[in-house]
């Protein structure tokens, strides 16, 4: 399977404004099977009213757009959003295949700052979901940073871990060194999409890249931005180094016991 990652470097204005960035994001990316956007990319992350104007149900006029290109293109989009749900607002991320199909909606667990406690609900539960005969597993940017998240879809047998980020300025160790480190603990590739900001109250450091389980970047971007970037995951190659590093397989140790730690 082909994977592409845009990295995006701009706040739309209006839903047709990202409908346009999306789209032309997909224009660079036409071979890839699936095309992964960052946190909040058809709304921005930085203001909160846009946020709160923007903000449209899992099944509103934006998403099924998007949904009718999946389809029209035949590649999968997964991409943030803000979703609206009654009375709150939750930091969502979408996927559709290729047929114009939902097959996930996550809601981000782990909420960064008040910021966005003030903006968002939190979600309850992690997802994953089949594409093409490899198992994915969903996390946000904050998301990240709890090892027991990407365990957890390890241990329910993903195959990728996509993470869709706003990662800022002074915490380039989440790509540089937290991104590889999950692919290796969790015998996985890893897909970090990261906005790209250079500019504003949180301007984000980019470095959006694929990484291989032996911490091998398969592609990235070597700072903020606006890029796309794209490769090959091998399934025939993550069976083999699974063969001979079985490290979940291997965990003796029940995750959530206390008293397992005298």
């Amino acid at each position: 399977m082909k994977v592409g990652i845009a990295q995006l470097d701009h706040s739309p204005l209006e839903a047709e404004q990202a409908l346009q960035r999306v789209y032309q994001a997909l224009d660079a990316l036409p071979d890839c099977d699936m095309v992964v956007f960052p946190e909040l990319a058809l709304c921005g992350y930085a203001d909160p009213a846009a946020i709160r104007r923007r903000a449209e149900p899992a099944a509103g006029p934006t998403l099924l757009a998007l949904a009718q290109q999946a389809r029209r293109r035949g590649q999968a989009l997964v991409f943030g959003y803000a979703e609206r749900s009654g009375e709150r607002l939750f930091n969502a991320a979408q996927v559709i295949d290729g047929r114009g199909e939902v097959l996930a909606n996550y809601r981000k667990v782990h909420l960064w700052g008040g910021h966005e406690t003030e903006l968002f609900a939190p979600g309850q539960q992690l997802q994953r979901f089949e594409l093409d005969g490899l198992r994915f597993g969903l996390l946000v940017c904050y998301d990240l940073d709890f090892p027991e998240a990407s365990r957890a879809l390890a241990v329910a047998g993903i195959d990728v871990l996509l993470c869709l980020s706003a990662t800022t300025v002074g915490y380039e160790v989440v790509p540089q060194a937290l991104v590889p480190a999950r692919a290796y603990e969790n015998n996985c590739f890893a897909v970090f999409a990261n906005r790209g900001e250079v500019h504003g109250p949180f301007a984000c450091v980019g470095q959006s890249r694929i990484v291989r389980p032996d911490g091998h970047v398969l592609a990235g971007v070597a700072g903020a931005g606006a890029a796309v970037v794209q490769a090959s995951l091998d399934r025939q190659w993550l069976q083999r180094w699974r063969q001979a590093h079985p490290g979940v397989a291997d965990c003796k140790w029940p995750f959530g016991r206390a008293s397992e730690c005298p």
